[in-house]
């Protein structure tokens, strides 16, 4: 059954978060505009104010850039939300989503620099729906970096312990009481199998919540993920990545573990006719996300070290 919204509109909201890059917004949206479900779906966009005198040129052209897309009435409608000063990344997606979900109990979001596949919104809508019910499933992910697979896994869908800031989605009931002021961060304190669990699919997880909760660094993702874990909730990730990252700039505020992947991932081999289910946590695909994103090995025990040694300083 496909839900319908506000407005009437047939297909959850989408949410993109801007800042100072106009051509990489103009290929996103262009490629975006390429789904099909695009007509019949809204696209929020929140423009973050500028830092500096310098930014002020480029977050305008970047302004100028959505207002010539709204002009070509490719989504369903298109609004766009000026922050009048620089309010940060964490703070401008924390709001523009709440505010959006608040709405449609349901939201789309893609970065400003993710090259879609057609299929991309046909894949997080039905998603959305097929998961809606299923207690244990927190978010979708509409990418997955290039990542070898077991011979005998042959599902279209697999859930991991990680989530994904790049392209994903989620429901109200998983975002609007998320901690994001860590006030249950000693529960990751007092629990290894916790911390096990946020480390699963990379070893940097656990270091940036700690940073998180020092003061040092502002990451939404982190603390939604942490949120996710600590509730039991999984992540359904596509095995074939509905998008790309096209950006990698010196003032990109991205991990490096998040690099560009245009040479890595084919879109070609997005599925459009999938087939989703309900699969349980697959080991190897785990030790699989963990050998992208950290490395794996002795390095891990030793980050998870340090880490702990940080966190019970002025704790």
């Amino acid at each position: 059954m496909t839900p319908m919204y506000n407005m009437g509109y047939k297909y959850a909201p989408i949410v993109m978060f801007v800042y100072n890059r106009a051509s990489y917004f103009m290929k996103t949206v262009d490629a975006l505009a390429k789904c099909p479900e695009a007509e019949e779906s809204e696209l929020y966009i929140f423009a973050d104010g500028p830092k500096n005198e310098s930014d002020a040129v480029k977050v305008a052209q970047v302004r100028r850039a959505v207002r010539k897309e709204m002009a070509k009435r490719r989504f369903a409608d298109i609004k766009l939300i000026e922050r009048k000063s620089n309010i940060g990344l964490a703070a401008n997606v924390i709001d523009g989503v709440t505010d959006v979900i608040n709405k449609y109990g349901r939201t789309i979001v893609i970065e400003d620099d993710a090259l879609a596949s057609p299929h991309l919104l046909k894949f997080m809508n039905a998603a959305l729906d097929y998961y809606e019910d299923i207690d244990h499933i927190g978010s979708i992910a509409g990418y997955t970096p290039a990542i070898e697979f077991p011979d005998n896994y042959k599902k279209d869908v697999f859930t991991a312990y990680r989530s994904c800031s790049f392209s994903w989605a989620t429901w109200k009931e998983n975002w609007e009481n998320v901690d994001w002021e860590l006030n249950h961060i000693k529960e990751f304190y007092n629990s290894p199998a916790l911390i096990k669990k946020l480390n699963a699919n990379g070893s940097d997880r656990f270091t940036r919540l700690v940073r998180q909760a020092k003061g040092i660094g502002s990451s939404w993702s982190v603390r939604f993920a942490a949120d996710l874990v600590r509730n039991g909730k999984l992540t359904i990730y596509p095995r074939y990545s509905y998008v790309i990252n096209i950006g990698v700039d010196a003032d990109q505020i991205h991990n490096s573990i998040e690099d560009s992947d245009m040479n890595e991932i084919d879109l070609n081999r997005a599925i459009e006719n999938f087939e989703l289910e309900d699969p349980e946590i697959n080991n190897d695909i785990q030790k699989a996300l963990k050998k992208h994103y950290s490395g794996g090995g002795a390095s891990d025990f030793k980050n998870l070290a340090n880490t702990l040694r940080f966190a019970a300083t002025n704790y």
